[in-house]
Order: structure tokens, then sequence, then C-alpha cells
């Protein structure tokens, strides 16, 4: 997805040897251009990944491998992985959305969240359902319940599922070959991603013949490598004797 890059100084290199776990879901209570010069004034001491406008413009102000200042505040919170020690800006990727807490959200911002929940997810190997995509008010109880009621987290979780479950969504490298299952492995239906439904199960020592892979299929311990078959299904590369796919 296309964002433009608007850096803001507030921010921690890296992680501390922390991954990003979860995506902060967050309302700026104003405008993208506003949001733009808060997070670009070092005394605000606040950030954000990204932020994304009414109309689906996507501002990135901090590179996903460093820590943002968007959700390290914790009062009374109520996410089941919050961890007790390491502030949750080292653990977490921040996403705020341009409007007011009570605004019904339009469209294109419910459509271009989605996309980018479900890229960023597809990137870290981040669960997509409740306990990794959460309001910024699971980690601080505040007045105005973040990212507020305007938005239906249900739904833009479901809206990023269907995404990433389509797989013209990633790249294709159309070669044949065949490869070998190391252990038993699914066949995943139409995509190449956790989430799609189950085709078939085969197992360990099974020839398996392609008609390509992509390489921007959801990440498994840092594999995004997916064969395709002749029926137009997906399997891990990891779990064959060719993990990386031969040019």
């Amino acid at each position: 997805m296309h964002a433009d890059w608007t850096p803001s100084p507030n921010f921690a290199k890296g992680r501390k040897g922390f991954s990003p776990i979860a995506i902060v879901i967050h309302i700026m209570q104003g405008s993208l251009s506003d949001t733009d010069s808060w997070f670009a004034t070092p005394k605000s001491k606040v950030s954000a990944h990204y932020g994304i406008s009414r109309t689906g413009v996507v501002h990135q102000y901090v590179a996903e491998s460093d820590t943002a200042w968007h959700a390290g505040t914790v009062d009374a919170p109520t996410w089941p992985l919050i961890t007790t020690g390491p502030n949750p800006n080292l653990y977490t990727l921040g996403i705020e959305h341009e409007g007011q807490t009570g605004d019904p959200w339009p469209e294109a911002l419910y459509a271009t969240s989605a996309a980018l929940v479900a890229e960023l997810a597809a990137r870290w190997s981040i669960p997509l359902d409740r306990e990794h995509i959460i309001r910024h008010a699971e980690i601080r109880h505040a007045k105005h319940f973040c990212p507020g009621r305007g938005v239906d987290l249900d739904q833009l979780i479901a809206r990023a599922r269907n995404a990433v479950t389509l797989a013209t969504n990633n790249t294709f490298v159309g070669i044949t070959g065949s490869v070998t299952a190391r252990s038993r492995l699914n066949i995943r239906r139409a995509a190449p991603n956790t989430i799609a439904d189950v085709a078939r199960v085969v197992d360990a020592a099974s020839v398996l013949s392609t008609v390509g892979w992509t390489s921007t299929g959801e990440s498994l311990h840092g594999n995004s490598h997916w064969y395709r078959d002749g029926d137009g299904n997906y399997f891990w590369a990891g779990a064959t004797d060719q993990p990386t796919p031969m040019v």
C-alpha cells in the first residue's frame, strides 16, 4: 500500500528486541493535517506509525521497525495480552484515523484501514482477531473511549480478513516444478495464508506439483513464500524441501 512518508521526530529507534504482536486503532480527534503538524512537533512527544484520512490518504510517520509513541500510557487496561514491564509501544503498531470519536467511518476510511491492517498483519504475522487488533482504550482507559464508537472494530477485522484472503493481493511467479513436503501440510484454498480454508491435507514426503509461487503471502517464521498448485490452491514453502523457491 502506498503511504506518503511524513516523518515524526517522536520515536525510539528499534524495539529493544520486541516485535509487533498487535495493531492499535486510534482516532485523531481532528484532521490529518493537524495530526501531521502535531506529530512533527518534538514537544508533543506523540506519534503513530500511520495515519489515514477520511478519504483514504495514508501517511507514515514512523518506520514499523521503530517504536512510535502512541500507546505508552497504561491506565486500567483491559487488553488480555498486555504484559507487566515492557512499554506497550515496544510490541504494538499504531494507526491513527481522521475524525472525531462519535463520527461514523466513511467507506474510504474503512476500506483503506482494513487494507493496511491486513498488510501489517501479514508482514508481522499478527492474527486478525480482537485480541490482536485493539482499541487504544483497551490499553489506556479514557473518557472518549479511543477510537470511539464511530468504528465497528469487528467489521474492520472482517474486512481485513477478506483482504488477506484475496490472492490478487499477492505477486505471482509462474514457474512449474515440484517440491516434497517435510511434514504434514495444509493446502489452503485459493490464498497464501492461514486464514484461508483448508482444501486438503497431505502427509510428509508427499511430492507436490507446482505452477508457481508468491513471495508476498503470510509470513510464517520469517518466510512469506507460498507455492501454488494446479487447482489454484497454496501451501507454505517453509514446510517443503525448497523453503525458498528456485528462480
